[in-house]
C-alpha cells in the first residue's frame, strides 16, 4: 500500500474516462477524488486498440494536474488484446523458482514467436491446483502505455477490467459482481478458494438476471452495478461501495460508471 500517496484506478470505455483515487489511513481506505470525463469521439478501433486521439490526450493531461507527488496508477486493458490460458499445476506444493520455471516452459510450449509477447501469471481460478496465464503482444502493450507516458503519467499496473473486480468481492462467502459497462457485461466471482471472471458477449444479455443465467455459476449473492433496476430480480442486489468500504465512499452510490476504476484503485500493485 502507498501509505503517503494515492492509489488510482483509471478505466476507459467507449463513452468516458472514469477515475477513482483512494488513500489508506489506519487500515482503512478513504476516497480522495473521482473524475468522469465524457468522450465525444471514438478512442478504440474495432479490434480493441486504443487510439491516441487529441481529445483523450487532453483529458489525461488535464487529469495529471490534479495528482500529488506520490501516486500508484492502475489502468484497465482491453480484453480483445489478450489471450488467457488456465493450466493445471503438476503438484500443489510448486512455488517460487520451480513455479516460475514451470510457467516459462508452459508459455514456450503454448505460444510461438515468444519474443513478440509479454506475459504474466497468477494462481487460480483454483489457487491450489491452477495458474492463469495472460498474454499480449509487446507492440500493442507498448503503444497502449506510450499514450499515458505522453501525458506525463507513470503506470504501476495494467489489468483486465474483469479481474480488477476481484478486489470488490467479499472474501468470506461465495459472491459475484456483475458490471454493465457501456454495452459490455463484465463479471467476477469468488467461491472459496476460487476466483473466476469473464466478459459476456451475447446480444441477448439485457438485464442482470440474463447475465446471471449466462454466467451459470451459483453464488450466495450477486451484486450488480449499472443502469438497470435490481427490483424483482431474485438473488441480485445493488452494488454498494459504502457497504464494502465505509461511508466515505457513499457518494459513489449513484456513479456506477466508477465501479471498475474503484476495483483498479483497490488492487494490489504489480506489473503485467
Amino acid at each position: 500500500m502507498f501509505s503517503q500517496g494515492w492509489q488510482i484506478g483509471l478505466h476507459i470505455n467507449v463513452a468516458q474516462v472514469s477515475i477513482v483515487a483512494i488513500k489508506g489511513r489506519k487500515n482503512r481506505w478513504s476516497l480522495q477524488r473521482w473524475w468522469v470525463y465524457p468522450l465525444n469521439e471514438p478512442v478504440f478501433t474495432p479490434t480493441g486498440l486504443l487510439e491516441n486521439t487529441e481529445e483523450l490526450l487532453a483529458i489525461l493531461r488535464t487529469f495529471r494536474k490534479y495528482l500529488p507527488y506520490r501516486y500508484s496508477l492502475r489502468i484497465s486493458y482491453p480484453a480483445q488484446c489478450v489471450l488467457l490460458r488456465t493450466l493445471s499445476l503438476p503438484c500443489t506444493t510448486l512455488s517460487g523458482l520451480p513455479l516460475e520455471r514451470f510457467v516459462q516452459l508452459s508459455v514456450k510450449r503454448l505460444f510461438s514467436h515468444l519474443h513478440e509477447l509479454t506475459w504474466d501469471y497468477c494462481l487460480g481460478p483454483d489457487t491450489a491446483t491452477e495458474i492463469s496465464i495472460t498474454v499480449t503482444r509487446n507492440k500493442i502493450l507498448n503503444e497502449y502505455c506510450a499514450l499515458f507516458k505522453a501525458a506525463g503519467l507513470h503506470l504501476d499496473v495494467v489489468e483486465l477490467a474483469s479481474t480488477a473486480l476481484y478486489s470488490l468481492l467479499g472474501q468470506t462467502t461465495s459472491n459475484g459482481l456483475i458490471v454493465e459497462d457501456c454495452g459490455n457485461w463484465l463479471w467476477a466471482i469468488y467461491q472459496p478458494p476460487q476466483h473466476n471472471h469473464g466478459q459476456l458477449l451475447s446480444d441477448n444479455i439485457h438485464t442482470p438476471s440474463d447475465a446471471m443465467k449466462a454466467i451459470a455459476i451459483r453464488c450466495e449473492e450477486y451484486s450488480y452495478s449499472g443502469d438497470n433496476s435490481v427490483e424483482h430480480q431474485s438473488g441480485i442486489v445493488r452494488f454498494s461501495a459504502a457497504r464494502l468500504l465505509g461511508q466515505s465512499f457513499a457518494e459513489l452510490a449513484s456513479h456506477h460508471e466508477l465501479t471498475i476504476a474503484l476495483g483498479l484503485a483497490l488492487r494490489e500493485a504489480d506489473d503485467l
